[in-house]
C-alpha cells in the first residue's frame, strides 16, 4: 500500500536523496542522478512536508527535467527545469497524461513517440538515455532532446509509476563533445585547424623549454594539387586531400601535431627531440607515403610535395616565427623542384640532401 499522505505536486519520498557522480538506473553523460527507486511505504500517513519541500528544493536544482507518473501515466511531479521545457507549470501539469505535457516525436519519422513511461512500466526495465526525438513544447516550438526513463518500485517490488529525465540536447555531452571537436578540427581532413595547432604549439613549447628539447616544424604543399583537382574535379580533390591527412597521420607519433594549414598546405610539428635529425625519418616517410599510387577517380596518381622546415628554438622560439621561416623554405623547394619534384629544403642544422 502507498503512502497515502503523498501530496500532488509535492515531491514524494523517493526523490529524497540526489547525489552527483553515483552510479543510477537514470545516467546523464558527465552527470549521473542517484535517484532511489523505491516508494517506501510505512502504513501512516505521511505529515513531514519539510523532508518533501526539502527533496523538492534539491530536484528543482538539477538542470535535467524530472517528471514521475502513476501507473496510469498521469503526471505525480516535475520540477523546474521540466517546467522551462515544457512550459507547462507544475500546478497545470499535475493530473494530466504525460502526452499532454510531454509531446515527444521520433526525429526520423517524425510520428509521436511511444509513452516512454508505459514502456518502461510494461517491460519493467528502464531505458538508457538516447538522442533520437523532439520535444514539441507548449509554444508549439520543437527542441531536440536526449531522455530517459525507469520504473518507480514499492517496497514489495511492485511497479507504482514511472521517472522521466530529459534535457535540451544542445546541452549534452555529447553534442558538446562534437561542437569542441568541430571548433578544433578541419571538418574535411579531421586534422587540427590553425587555432588548435596553436594551442598545441605552445604547450609543446612549454615542455621543450622546461625539458631543453628541440621541435622541428614542417610547412608541406601539395604541388600537383591543382593540375589533380582540375583534371579530376572538386570532389576528388577533397578525396585527395582527406588521404594526404591520413598518410601524415601515419608518418608520427601520438605526441606530434598535424594540421591542416589551408586549402592544399599542411604543417606538422615534431615535438620531444634530442636531435633536429631525428626528424628526417619522418621527412622520409613522408616523401614515401606520397609517392605511393592513390586511386582516385578510376585513375592511379602520385602526390608531389614540396617541405620546409624550422627549428625550435635554432629559427625562433614563437609560433609566429617558425611558421614564416618553414614556409619561406617550402617556397625555395618548390621553386628548385617545380612540379615534378618533392624535397625538403636544408636550414641549419640540416645538412642532408632530401632532394628527390
Amino acid at each position: 500500500m502507498l503512502e497515502s499522505g503523498h501530496r500532488p505536486g509535492a515531491a514524494p519520498p523517493w526523490v529524497a536523496t540526489i547525489e552527483q557522480n553515483a552510479k543510477s538506473a537514470v545516467s546523464i553523460p558527465a552527470r549521473e542522478i542517484k535517484i532511489p527507486v523505491i516508494w517506501k511505504s510505512s502504513g501512516k500517513k505521511n505529515t513531514d512536508t519539510e523532508e518533501n519541500q526539502r527533496a523538492q528544493a534539491m530536484l528543482d536544482f538539477v538542470a535535467d527535467a524530472v517528471m514521475s507518473t502513476d501507473t496510469e501515466t498521469k503526471i505525480t511531479y516535475m520540477n523546474r527545469a521540466a517546467e522551462v521545457l515544457t512550459g507547462f507549470s507544475r500546478q497545470e501539469a499535475v493530473g494530466r497524461a504525460l502526452e499532454d505535457v510531454f509531446h515527444v516525436k521520433d526525429i526520423n519519422t517524425l510520428e509521436t513517440r511511444e509513452n516512454l513511461a508505459r514502456k518502461v512500466m510494461e517491460t519493467d526495465r528502464a531505458i538508457a538515455l538516447h538522442n533520437s526525438a523532439f520535444l514539441v513544447t507548449r509554444a508549439g516550438h520543437e527542441m531536440a532532446i536526449e531522455d530517459s526513463a525507469t520504473p518507480l518500485h514499492n517496497e514489495a517490488g511492485e511497479v507504482v509509476g514511472s521517472l522521466v529525465m530529459f534535457h535540451d540536447a544542445r546541452y549534452s555531452y555529447e553534442t558538446t563533445a562534437k561542437m569542441t571537436y568541430l571548433a578544433q578540427h578541419d571538418p574535411l581532413t579531421g586534422l587540427l585547424n590553425r587555432h588548435a595547432f596553436a594551442e598545441r604549439f605552445e604547450q609543446a613549447a612549454a615542455l621543450a623549454r622546461r625539458h631543453r628539447k628541440k621541435m622541428v616544424m614542417l610547412f608541406i604543399d601539395l604541388d600537383n594539387f591543382k593540375e589533380l583537382n582540375d583534371s579530376l574535379g572538386h570532389s576528388h580533390g577533397d578525396l585527395i586531400l582527406k588521404s594526404l591527412g591520413r598518410k601524415l597521420l601515419g608518418c608520427v607519433r601520438v605526441t606530434d601535431h598535424v594540421c591542416r594549414h589551408g586549402g592544399d598546405e599542411f604543417v606538422v610539428l615534431l615535438s620531444d627531440l634530442e636531435q633536429p635529425e631525428q626528424a628526417f625519418a619522418v621527412v622520409d616517410k613522408v616523401r614515401e607515403a606520397a609517392t605511393d599510387l592513390l586511386q582516385v577517380g578510376g585513375q592511379d596518381i602520385s602526390l608531389e610535395l614540396s617541405i620546409g622546415v624550422s627549428v625550435y628554438p635554432d629559427n625562433g622560439d614563437t609560433l609566429e616565427k617558425l611558421l614564416p621561416h618553414a614556409d619561406a623554405a617550402m617556397y625555395r623547394v618548390k621553386t628548385a623542384h617545380k612540379r615534378h619534384r618533392a624535397g625538403i629544403s636544408e636550414n641549419p642544422p640540416f645538412k642532408r640532401s632530401l632532394d628527390a
